[in-house]
């Protein structure tokens, strides 16, 4: 059974009372006391704020910045301890969870085979679009957005950079030739 949100039931409770307190004032001609007066014109106010913290909160969450990566993250694919690979860390956000890996090829491959993957590793996983993916540059540490990066392939692991110069630079260092982008990685 799919989970109710607590702010929906307090915004149908305050949709209730606005109605029942414009009925009282409109539709009877019994003396109208001064809360119901008050909740006809402060309600929709009140209203209008839940819809409001309702919106912020589910943008807010669907396009969030990277998170610290915790001691006890693990890799989905192979299980390892993500935060012992500092220079290859990716994060994609997906049914509202965050989920890390210990390197791109790894995150690759679960893109490939999600549903293997959901149920190897018993994963609650309902809805598969991915909203956001990020890496670390390799160079500077820092998150970048994972389907902007330029990607390195370098023996069995893949380095992101978040701009071409500097990908062109160590690919050259490593006598590779070719840089990929993130739609050549997924094909």
């Amino acid at each position: 059974m799919r989970k109710v949100n607590p702010l929906w039931l307090l915004m149908l409770a305050q949709i209730g009372l606005i109605l029942y307190g414009f009925y009282r004032l409109t539709l009877t001609r019994l003396n109208v006391r001064w809360f119901e007066v008050a909740w006809v014109i402060v309600g929709p106010v009140i209203l209008m704020s839940f819809f409001g913290i309702y919106t912020y909160y589910n943008i807010k969450n669907a396009y969030k910045e990277p998170s610290e990566v915790r001691t006890s993250d693990r890799c989905p694919v192979c299980g390892a301890f993500v935060y012992s690979h500092p220079n290859t860390i990716t994060e994609i956000y997906l049914d509202g969870k965050y989920m890390y890996f210990d390197s791109f090829k790894d995150m690759l491959k679960f893109i490939k085979d999600m549903d293997f993957y959901i149920s190897y590793r018993k994963l609650n996983i309902k809805d598969k679009k991915i909203k956001s993916i990020y890496t670390k540059d390799f160079q500077t540490k820092q998150w970048i957005d994972g389907k902007k990066a330029f990607y390195v392939n370098i023996n069995d692991d893949i380095y992101a950079f978040s701009s071409l110069e500097s990908a062109k630079d160590f690919a050259a260092l490593n006598n590779i030739q070719e840089i990929k982008t993130f739609d050549k990685l997924l094909a």
